[in-house]
């Protein structure tokens, strides 16, 4: 197997991909995969098939929830961003949920750094292949692929549960005693009692009532240490702001667009301006499609069909256009 730094440099090569044309899913990346559909994961296989690291990554993988439970079935999933190196596949819930299934995003760790954020290389952002700084509010978590140099993982899975011991479950405690007045003795030993006021803090906090810490319940922990009653999710990254320009170019401000038109129909998706797996599995709800969260030839035709154009299958400039002409119109 190859290196990290190999991985790295390869991700570092597609700076600045985009898409032919625009909108399209299909660039080099998806020529190589065989599919032209939501690639960002896709950019990650495609990475470690040019650096030797395609048994690191644990193999080809276009479905981001397939590729966080194939970290965590082999050993090397993290929850959180504790611990985290360069090298390291990094998966993002847009929603803020930090559960697996709702992964709809990922990227390659080419930084971390002192505040805890980490510079990531990733494919279909923007409907490009581009750098960007995310922190811990979407990060479900992260898989250390098994490189010829790769760094043993922190201690456990990044998760408090029965059993554990340290300072993490200390704090734990404190926080617990302090937010729901648990009265637990402050002794670092995750048992029976801290699990069952943790399972009554998540109750109350409307998370997943598991008896586990991990990144669902540490948001929700910030949010009452901070005199809130509910986890704080991630703002939409971009606004719908005025009329699209009918240019045939599916980029982030049709996209926008399109997500605030899906969510007036009731979608509740974060409006980003990116077609990721969940934008798609809304927008084929829409169309009335299986949502599978892959945009092929099915949605596509489904998708000429609603906003006319040629029913080909292949969403070119054409469909952009009617797409674009039926959002300003309020249509879609």
């Amino acid at each position: 197997m190859g290196t990290a730094a190999g991985m790295i440099e390869q991700a570092r090569l597609l700076l600045g991909l985009g898409e032919e044309p625009p909108g399209s899913n299909h660039n080099r990346v998806t020529k190589w995969y065989g599919i032209d559909a939501p690639w960002c994961n896709m950019a990650i296989s495609f990475e470690a098939g040019h650096s030797a690291n395609l048994d690191a990554i644990g193999g080809k993988f276009a479905w981001t929830v397939a590729h966080a439970r194939s970290f965590q079935k082999r050993g090397r999933w993290h929850y959180g961003l504790g611990g985290i190196r360069a090298g390291d596949v990094v998966f993002i819930d847009w929603s803020g949920t930090r559960v697996i299934e709702n992964i709809d995003h990922v990227g390659l760790v080419e930084a971390v750094h002192s505040d805890g954020s980490v510079t990531t290389l990733e494919g279909n952002t923007s409907d490009r292949f581009l750098r960007r700084r995310r922190t811990g509010s979407c990060v479900v978590g992260y898989g250390r692929p098994s490189y010829d140099d790769a760094a043993a993982l922190p201690a456990g899975d990044g998760m408090l549960r029965r059993g554990s011991t340290g300072t993490r479950v200390r704090t734990l405690q404190e926080n617990l005693n302090r937010v729901i007045g648990a009265g637990l003795d402050v002794d670092g030993d995750f048992g029976p009692r801290t699990e069952a006021a943790l399972r009554t803090f998540q109750e109350r906090l409307h998370v997943d009532v598991d008896g586990e810490f991990g990144p669902q319940s540490a948001a929700a922990m910030r949010a009452a240490l901070a005199g809130r009653s509910a986890p704080i999710r991630p703002v939409p990254r971009l606004a719908v702001v005025g009329m699209l320009a009918v240019d045939g170019e599916f980029g982030p401000a049709t996209c926008t667009a399109m997500q605030a038109a899906l969510n007036r129909q009731g979608a509740g998706i974060v409006v980003d301006g990116s077609l990721g797996t969940q934008t798609a599995k809304a927008l084929q709800k829409h169309l009335g499609v299986t949502p599978d969260g892959v945009v092929g030839p099915d949605t596509v035709r489904a998708l000429q069909r609603r906003v006319g154009g040629s029913v080909d299958g292949e969403w070119g400039a054409d469909t952009t256009r009617h797409l674009q002409t039926a959002l300003n119109a309020g249509t879609f």
